[in-house]
């Protein structure tokens, strides 16, 4: 029967990418063939046909091949493969290293320890002391980056309370509010996630003051808000199947290796929290860990076969579809329909739709490359409308990180599914309920109480 599922569902992606290709739309041939691979990939990632790293290689394969009979000069291997290694990727992989690292040397079971001896050894508030530090984390470092190292702690847990991959509901809740929670804490700060600092650079560039202190005004009641709305869904939809949560850790003194490992980490967080004061960018201080976590010896040549490729292909692929969109103009076609919808509406709909429009966006881009083609979109679309720049560009660069549906959506799911816990369904039925818990949220937040702060 599964079999059969899968040649309808592969039949059907086949027909929809056929169908939109060979369309009646009166768009250029390039773009039907990039709306043609996004539908190809939103079918694919939604059903899990194949693994969702290897529909990343499949669409940037149809954009080349495909698109080179209409024209061999858009869509070359270059452009197409460049984005699979965008500076966003490196900041992945300095990640996944960095939590290698404290992995290894058994840090993050002392971060356990900690955690439990504070919040308790009950499942649903060692998950929401769980949520609260990684959220914590995030604004001060790329939500990637806590994620990729909250995560392992979290399997810290799950491995010594005998919760396997895809069978524990506790486990798919724990790995869950680590990701959620990194993107909601990423909200509340300009370097908590890249489409933060991207809003703050077209606003400066387009005349507006607005600063670090400002963005955390607007942002940080959306955290405070929104956390505890995640905990609790996760708790609804995976209710813990443990009552006890077994720790079985005992404090040592730390030996040499592991204070060498934290001053690595130290480092690196403070180059990331100090990014505006020396100038390095997020991803080059990625580099960081990496040369001297093997440089001291304290990572070996093998540990890096533990990475997570498959997630870091997976975002290249959001990268490279959201770059295509931009390439062949589709990102100017949507802002017209939104304009042509909008236009003569009140102010509260216009928030709403704007913000539906961004967590719809990153269902087949990740966040970062969603924001890049949709805030230089909105700023004449927000003077055109004649609704406050600074909101709209505000809720796009929100709503991108609202997206809680698939892996693709953001850096944190994408490290989340990597774990092996959750399917691609598991993250979308409470993340459906969070992304629209959290669209009303931020409408209501931008109508009724961002104008008292201007």
């Amino acid at each position: 029967m599964k079999q059969k599922i899968r040649f309808f569902i592969a039949v059907f992606a086949v027909i929809a990418f056929l169908a939109v290709l060979f369309s009646p739309l009166q768009i250029e041939p390039l773009q039907k063939v990039v709306l043609s691979v996004l539908f190809l990939a939103m079918i694919l990632w939604f059903s899990e046909l194949v693994p969702l790293h290897i529909t990343a290689f499949i669409a940037a394969f149809l954009l080349i091949v495909v698109g080179g009979f209409y024209d061999k000069t858009v869509f070359t291997p270059k452009t197409v493969f460049t984005p699979f290694f965008d500076p966003v990727i490196m900041l992945l992989l300095g990640g996944f290293i960095l939590a290698l690292g404290l992995q290894k040397h058994g840090l993050d079971k002392l971060i356990t320890f900690h955690l439990i001896k504070k919040v308790g050894h009950k499942p649903k508030r060692f998950l929401f002391g769980l949520m609260c530090l990684t959220a914590f984390f995030s604004f001060w470092m790329s939500n990637t980056a806590s994620t990729a190292i909250l995560l392992p702690i979290a399997l810290v847990v799950l491995n010594s309370n005998g919760l396997k991959p895809l069978d524990s509901k506790f486990g798919k809740a724990l790995v869950l509010g680590i990701a959620f929670s990194a993107t909601i804490g990423g909200i509340g700060t300009v370097i908590g996630s890249p489409p933060n600092a991207m809003a703050l650079s077209y606003l400066n560039d387009a005349g507006f003051s607005f600063g670090f202190t400002d963005w955390m005004f607007y942002a940080l009641p959306m955290v405070i808000l929104l956390l505890p709305v995640a905990w609790f869904v996760l708790t609804k939809f995976f209710p813990p199947e443990i009552h006890f949560i077994k720790s079985d850790f005992s404090f040592k003194p730390l030996t040499q290796k592991q204070k060498l490992v934290l001053f690595i980490f130290g480092v690196t967080v403070l180059m990331w929290l100090t990014t505006k004061i020396h100038g390095i960018s997020t991803s080059v201080v990625a580099m960081i860990p990496i040369i001297l976590l093997y440089s001291f010896g304290l990572l070996e040549t093998n540990d890096i076969n533990k990475v997570s490729w498959s997630s870091l292909i997976l975002f290249g692929g959001g990268l490279t579809l959201g770059s295509a969109i931009q390439t062949v103009g589709l990102d100017g076609l949507f802002a017209d329909i939104l304009f042509t919808f909008l236009s003569g509406q009140a102010l509260l709909l216009i928030l709403f739709a704007l913000i539906v429009f961004a967590v719809i966006f990153t269902l087949v881009a990740s966040n970062t490359a969603a924001a890049a083609i949709s805030i230089p979109l909105v700023i004449p679309l927000a003077q055109g409308l004649g609704i406050p720049v600074e909101f709209a560009v505000m809720v796009i660069a929100i709503g991108v990180s609202l997206d809680f549906i698939v892996p693709i959506g953001t850096p944190p799911s994408t490290i989340a599914y990597s774990s092996g816990y959750i399917k691609t369904s598991d993250m979308a039925k409470p993340g459906i309920v969070i992304a629209l818990i959290g669209v009303i949220l931020l409408t209501l937040m931008a109508y009724f109480v961002w104008p008292i702060l201007v």
